[in-house]
């Protein structure tokens, strides 16, 4: 079997796909049994596996792909540099870290009120390998852990929820890890900010998981609520601005540097346990 990427690479990736999934690489799309793709996936004569290299799949036209072609996703590929991000807003917002960096650039020596996420109540909405990752994290840093998925997984010290109208409840941060389908597609509405008691909302998923006219009223009415969120409507083109009590970073939650091999190895080793009969991270089958 031979392999080939539609997505700029360099030889070492190569080699490394090469050894995880013992095919080699085919320079020309029509020889390829296996196509590994970034943002759209290309499908050549002898296509019989396309592998996303990204987690999410909510944007792929499917109908576009004939059929007898497996569509797989790297579901699980990026947990740990979203999750450093989860924290990474949560740590700039609870430390003010923007406002103290500004005061210092302009001269000002001032110490604003912050807090500290120890004993803080966090809810994770979506309990996947993002989701867990975060409550690893939140565990270790003396947080206390509740939940809602349609899921659950056996995992220690967590309280289970069995709704989201309950997790919003109890919480004092909620943190979207939940996948875009048309069941949570604007799930976060005014139904949900109303219960909302506490005092952060963070999200690290897909934009549209959030209504986007219920949340822009909630935090214009509590000004003492925050949203944060790696993600924003319409992105990259920025139709409405956040407003002061947000904190909005360009979807760079799964960024991390050399974290990208760590990220297309684990899409390799997907396809190669898919080869061998072990069906994980299907979107489509042939």
């Amino acid at each position: 079997m031979k392999f080939y990427f539609a997505f700029d690479s360099d030889e070492s990736e190569r080699q490394m796909c090469a050894e995880i999934t013992g095919m080699s690489y085919a320079h020309d799309l029509n020889e390829a049994d296996v196509v590994f793709f970034g943002p759209s996936p290309q499908v050549g004569k002898n296509t019989k596996i396309l592998q996303r290299l990204y987690a999410g799949t909510d944007d792929l036209d499917l109908s576009g792909i004939p059929s007898g072609i497996t569509v797989l996703s790297n579901a699980g590929g990026y947990n740990e540099p979203v999750a450093e991000t989860v924290f990474a807003l949560l740590l700039a917002h609870f430390k003010k870290i923007c406002r103290h960096n500004s005061d210092m650039h302009a001269g000002i020596y001032k110490k604003l009120g912050v807090e500290t996420l120890f004993g803080k109540t966090i809810g994770i909405y979506g309990f996947g390998g993002i989701g867990q990752q975060v409550a690893k994290i939140a565990s270790i840093m003396g947080m206390h852990v509740t939940a809602y998925s349609r899921h659950k997984t056996s995992f220690p010290e967590i309280t289970w929820h069995e709704s989201l109208e309950n997790l919003v409840q109890s919480v004092d941060i909620l943190v979207i890890c939940t996948p875009l389908s048309q069941e949570t597609r604007g799930r976060i509405n005014a139904s949900i900010l109303d219960r909302f008691r506490g005092q952060c909302i963070v999200n690290i998923a897909r934009a549209n998981i959030v209504d986007q006219t219920s949340m822009l009223s909630f935090l214009s009415k509590n000004s003492d609520k925050f949203y944060l969120s790696d993600v924003w409507w319409d992105e990259p083109n920025i139709k409405v601005n956040p407003p002061d009590n947000c904190i909005v970073t360009p979807h760079i939650g799964g960024n991390g540097g050399e974290y990208r091999n760590e990220a297309f190895a684990r899409a390799f080793r997907n396809v190669k346990s898919f080869i061998e009969g072990n069906r994980h991270n299907v979107v489509r089958s042939a």
